[in-house]
């Protein structure tokens, strides 16, 4: 039995949605003096519903194109990917941010195979650099630093 192409991945969008659209049930609400601009309720819920209505989208192009052609295989470095990603996800508190996306903005190119390293060196510093001043410095959110924060930083 062949599925319309990119139905399952739209379903399961639409799953994921779901069940987070009901976690912001549980949200306690402001007061409406207190609240400015939108409440912390209504902005998840906003986000999901754009993500829901595109994945409604994805649905609706894949059945107009038909069933979907047999693919080749995931290529193992996707799956490398995942993996990386997500244990940079997982140890993003423990080593923090700047050294995760340092390591983040190193290993990925050299998984995929770029073997150019003055730019992925340069790629590397200024990333972190860029996230630590705009975040931390001028937006002035706590970030964590890991092993950084012994430093003052």
């Amino acid at each position: 039995m062949a599925f319309p192409r990119d139905i399952v991945a739209g379903s399961m969008i639409l799953l994921v949605c779901l069940g987070l659209f009901y976690m912001t049930t549980t949200f306690e609400t402001d007061p409406l003096g207190m609240t400015q601009g939108m409440p912390a309720t209504k902005m998840p819920r906003l986000v999901l519903g754009v993500i829901a209505g595109l994945s409604v989208l994805m649905i609706v192009q894949g059945a107009i194109s038909g069933p979907a052609l047999v693919r080749p295989a995931t290529p193992m470095v996707v799956w490398a990917s995942v993996v990386f990603l997500g244990a940079a996800c997982a140890t993003l508190a423990t080593i923090g941010f700047p050294i995760a996306f340092f390591l983040v903005c190193c290993g990925l190119p050299l998984l995929w195979g770029v073997r150019n390293y003055r730019s992925i060196a340069i790629y590397a510093l200024s990333v972190p650099c860029g996230i630590y001043l705009i975040f931390r410095i001028l937006l002035g959110l706590r970030l964590p630093m890991g092993p950084l924060a012994a430093l003052g930083l």
